[in-house]
């Protein structure tokens, strides 16, 4: 068992290494270490926060072994490095639990690019690409759908392509969420999905849910203490953990040259 066990683990880490480099893309996640990312809510080199590592599944997981519908904290996991413009892909997929209190909620969490500010801040300030299992449907209850746009701080702005809004479906430019241009589909529970973003800084950014274009906004930016704009051209990324057993595997990344 424990032969076949590693035969496994090889074989998976010779398909994340290979994977990982076609077409220029480097990992940033080893699959074996939370190395080159930090949550906000650890306490020491003991202590990851809501998140850790499942080797079996090469892949991040939050909340591993805690018990349903008990009492947890949401978290954020920020990468070390910042970036400004590059393609970033990742696989997630909804495990099962949820945690109060949340535990009647549909399940959430989410990609969070041009992270800046406090990093130990839950939110820090940011753009968010949702990952969401609720209904794939465009009426106002939907609460969590993979695709959706939230903006993490009341001085940023983005504007949504097609509907020429800010992030909020009435078109107020308040902190708040935008519905996708496009819904895209997501998988079943327990099957993997991926999930792409492309980022040129300030300019614009592409939302990608299983190979479909969902989003596009641009003119990123962020409100100085004077109260005018100026472009956010860069950032570190986040993963969240918000009250849902979720994996994240096969992170990614290739950065663009400059324009």
């Amino acid at each position: 068992m424990k032969i076949r066990l590693n035969t496994i683990l090889a074989a998976a880490a010779i398909a994340v290494s290979t994977f990982a480099n076609d077409e220029g893309f480097v990992p940033l996640f080893d699959g074996k270490t939370l190395t080159g990312w930090t949550a906000a809510r650890a306490s020491g080199p003991d202590d990851s926060g809501a998140f850790s590592v499942n080797e079996a599944e090469q892949a991040i997981h939050t909340y591993a072994g805690r018990e349903a519908g008990s009492k947890q904290q949401n978290d954020c996991l920020v990468s070390d490095g910042e970036y400004g413009r590059y393609i970033f892909k990742l696989e997630y997929k909804w495990v099962g639990n949820r945690y109060a209190p949340r535990t009647d909620w549909d399940r959430d969490a989410g990609l969070l690019f041009h992270v800046h500010g406090d990093l130990q801040k839950v939110w820090p300030l940011s753009i968010e690409m949702q990952i969401g299992e609720s209904p794939g449907d465009d009426t106002k209850k939907r609460r969590f759908h993979s695709g959706d746009l939230f903006v993490l701080g009341k001085n940023l702005r983005a504007t949504v392509c097609k509907t020429g809004k800010y992030y909020d479906p009435e078109g107020e430019p308040v902190e708040g969420r935008s519905v996708p241009t496009r819904l895209g589909t997501e998988k079943p529970r327990g099957e993997w999905n991926e999930m792409e973003i492309q980022v040129y800084g300030a300019e614009k950014a592409v939302f990608i849910l299983n190979g479909e274009t969902v989003l596009e906004i641009t003119d990123i930016k962020q409100q100085t203490d004077d109260g005018s704009f100026i472009p956010l051209e860069k950032g570190h990324i986040g993963l969240q953990a918000e009250w849902a057993e979720i994996m994240y595997r096969n992170i990614r990344i290739k950065e663009l040259p400059a324009d």
